[in-house]
């Protein structure tokens, strides 16, 4: 996790879709409540995941984690916002 400021935190991690696929997960806490964030996934990938996260200001932020292909190695993963 995390925060540019106490009402501005960025958690990230993973969860099973409703496809079966393990995909990412950002949610983001405005001081009062968590809200799931959109976050794309790799095309092809059977299993996406976020690992760490870092935010320079409230909407900039860059997380890394890794993914895989359907019988293949793990490739790295980063995503950011601006």
């Amino acid at each position: 996790m995390s925060c540019s400021a106490a009402s501005a935190c960025t958690a990230v991690g993973f969860y099973r879709g409703s496809s079966g696929a393990v995909v990412t997960l950002a949610e983001r806490w405005d001081g009062t409540s968590w809200t799931v964030q959109t976050t794309p996934n790799p095309t092809g990938s059977s299993e996406s995941t976020l690992a760490r996260v870092s935010c320079g200001s409230a909407s900039a932020c860059t997380a890394v984690g890794a993914y895989a292909r359907r019988g293949g190695a793990g490739l790295t993963l980063a995503e950011a916002t601006s």
